[in-house]
């Protein structure tokens, strides 16, 4: 359930306290994990900044930069930075639409996430939804519903979680990902979801429904951040890195 409290401002402020976890263990592992095997087929120089999370519009790949940073649209032929979005907050992690006019949007710092819309390269916040106490990472909507990275830092040490929500950003459910050391970011592929992990440069492909991990494969991307699907190959970038264009081999 979600529990309200008030806030310094008097106004209520949503706070996660406890949700119904679907999954009592947080993800599995299938019995066939290993790794999937993959190669690089590009690579796309840009210019250095706090890479986050990445999406395909159909031709360009979109770039966050956290830490007061734009959204850049990339063109993924030659890598020139076509437009520089302003963010809505002041550390922008994922971007992914909800439609063709709105998006969802992360922001670390704010621990919320926004439903947006983007005028003369500008985002403009239409709604959010706070997940305090956490801070909100990685973002992909599947056409049905939205999942959300999560970080919960406290004196115990970091517990992340995946959100499950629906087109309005209410919470559906959550689970920990407990086997994946900080992950980071997310990618839908029409049938799994991917979950890129920055401490080990890998990216893990997910059945999201049954929370089984399928496997992994190995990031050239340091420091491995944001990921996006385009319908053939798999694009990665890292915090200070480029980024990669990968096709899966199995």
């Amino acid at each position: 359930m979600i529990m309200m409290r008030k806030g310094p401002s008097g106004a209520f402020k949503i706070t996660l306290l406890i949700i119904m976890v679907f999954g009592l263990s947080g993800f599995t592992m299938a019995e066939n994990y290993g790794e999937i095997k993959s190669k690089t087929v590009a690579k796309i120089k840009i210019p250095k900044w706090y890479h986050e999370g990445l999406y395909f519009d159909g031709r360009d790949i979109w770039v966050n930069n956290g830490k007061r940073g734009d959204t850049w649209v990339v063109s993924t032929n030659t890598g020139k930075i076509l437009r520089k979005i302003k963010p809505e907050g002041s550390f922008t992690e994922a971007i992914t639409p909800k439609d063709k006019d709105t998006f969802f949007v992360t922001d670390w710092d704010a621990k919320k996430v926004y439903i947006s819309k983007i005028e003369n390269d500008k985002m403009y916040k239409l709604s959010e939804r706070s997940v305090e106490p956490a801070h909100p990472a990685g973002a992909v909507w599947n056409g049905v519903n939205l999942f959300v990275v999560t970080w919960t830092r406290s004196l115990m040490g970091t517990r992340f979680h995946i959100l499950k929500m629906d087109a309005d950003m209410n919470i559906l459910s959550m689970a920990e990902i407990a086997k994946i050391l900080e992950p980071a970011h997310l990618a839908w592929d029409g049938n799994h979801i991917w979950i890129s992990c920055w401490y080990s440069n890998r990216i893990y492909k997910v059945d999201i429904e049954k929370l089984e991990m399928l496997g992994y494969l190995r990031s050239p991307a340091k420091k491995t951040t944001g990921i996006a699907w385009d319908g053939k190959y798999l694009w990665v970038t890292g915090t200070y890195d480029g980024l990669y264009k990968m096709e899966l081999l199995n």
